[in-house]
């Protein structure tokens, strides 16, 4: 009867085992990209009449060239995400007689006007040239958090202008 018990759970959980092929817990999965990824810049410097040339400087060279088509360019981008869905864009140009026609594909393309201006914020950070300098035992006391670790603050006085008159 033990056996019977011991062969039957051992079944089971051979069989729930492969419900779950792809989603074992605790196991990383990476993000894969493949392709070229294709920005809204890159599309809005795109113009009628560019030349390949001009168009692969701005785009890069075009992951799939047909040699029966080669006045078509396929740009294809696939993203997938280690816990998630599969995402795929593609982008066709066109070109006639080397000049860029049309552009087709499943990604929206915006106008230059209608696109979300993006606020830029700068920050200065200053990093201190050297380190405050201490001695072995002030060292140990700091990194177990019994010394003197704060940072020495360096005020600067804004020099006032000086009013000068005329005598």
């Amino acid at each position: 009867m033990k056996t019977f018990l011991i062969y039957t759970f051992s079944v089971f959980l051979l069989l729930i085992s492969a419900c779950s092929k792809d989603k074992i817990p605790g196991v990383y999965r990476i993000d894969i990209q493949q392709g070229n990824d294709v920005t809204q810049d890159m599309l809005n410097k795109l113009k009628p009449d560019m030349t390949k040339s001009q168009v692969a400087f701005i785009m890069g060279t075009p992951l799939v060239i047909d040699t029966f088509h080669p006045d078509r360019w396929d740009y294809i981008y696939s993203f997938h995400p280690g816990n998630g869905k599969r995402e795929q864009r593609r982008i066709t140009l066109f070109f006639v007689e080397d000049k860029l026609d049309h552009i087709e594909g499943d990604t929206r393309i915006v106008a230059r006007e209608d696109m979300a201006q993006t606020v830029r914020t700068d920050k200065n950070v200053v990093v201190p040239l050297n380190d405050k300098k201490t001695g072995f035992f002030q060292g140990i006391m700091n990194s177990i958090g019994l010394g003197n670790d704060e940072p020495d603050l360096i005020k600067t006085d804004k020099a006032q202008p000086q009013e000068t008159t005329k005598d």
